[in-house]
């Protein structure tokens, strides 16, 4: 008698079954490490508010850092993707408009106090684990190297001038700010959290403007922006 195989729509269900499974597992673990942080969440209680076992989490993330790692990136992903990113660089909008686009983007998840992921990320930055640098490499670099094709329009500079990674740097400093501060705090930074998110993200990008401006485009002779240079 020839094998039995299993039915497409067998091998379907049980993919999108484990798909839901490892989606769970992942909302369920982002909750717990952003209330307590990596270091003091356990297995168990992964499992518990999963409502699964550890031997799915082996299977599907290969173990609690695999898991950690995994949540990493999906907070990476949930604050501003890298698709979303190279599709906001290469599109064909102003320059001005990509970065309020951007600002925008990242403005919304961060004033969000109940966003796991903003609180996830915030507690690796002041609590690094040691998963944090390989992230760093696999997502944060290259979003940063997009931002800065973003920036090198605005500033009008080479992506190689030295200034671009100021020019950077004071458009991100002010949103990571706001990643790390609780925003339940009462803190200094309370009224920008208080504030519509667009009035936030105009303010920034004012800010980030004249920065990118002073230090970019009336410093020295002016270059051509990248977009002129691969023409």
């Amino acid at each position: 008698m020839p094998p039995r195989t299993s039915s497409p729509r067998k091998d379907r269900s049980g993919r999108a079954d484990g798909e839901a499974t490892r989606a769970g597992i992942l909302e369920a673990a982002g909750r717990a490490f952003a209330e307590r942080g990596f270091r003091d969440t356990t297995s168990k209680s992964i499992c518990e508010r999963a409502r699964t076992n550890m031997a799915a989490v082996n299977y599907h993330f290969g173990g609690r850092e695999g898991l950690y790692r995994a949540v990493l990136k999906e907070v990476h992903q949930r604050l501003v993707s890298m698709d979303f990113l190279t599709q906001l660089a290469e599109s064909g909008l102003p320059p001005e408009e990509k970065l309020r686009r951007f600002l925008h983007a990242l403005v919304t998840s961060t004033v969000d106090a109940d966003n796991w992921p903003t609180r996830v990320w915030a507690r690796e930055v002041l609590s690094p684990s040691p998963v944090l640098s390989d992230i760093l490499c696999e997502a944060s670099h290259p979003k940063f190297g997009m931002l800065s094709r973003i920036v090198a329009e605005l500033a009008d500079v080479a992506l190689d001038d030295p200034r671009l990674t100021a020019c950077v740097l004071g458009v991100a400093a002010p949103c990571l700010l706001m990643l790390v501060v609780d925003r339940k705090l009462d803190t200094p930074l309370q009224p920008l959290f208080r504030q519509p998110p667009e009035t936030l993200v105009e303010q920034l990008l004012a800010f980030a403007l004249a920065g990118i401006r002073g230090a970019g485009g009336q410093a020295g002779a002016r270059r051509p922006s990248f977009r002129a240079r691969d023409q």
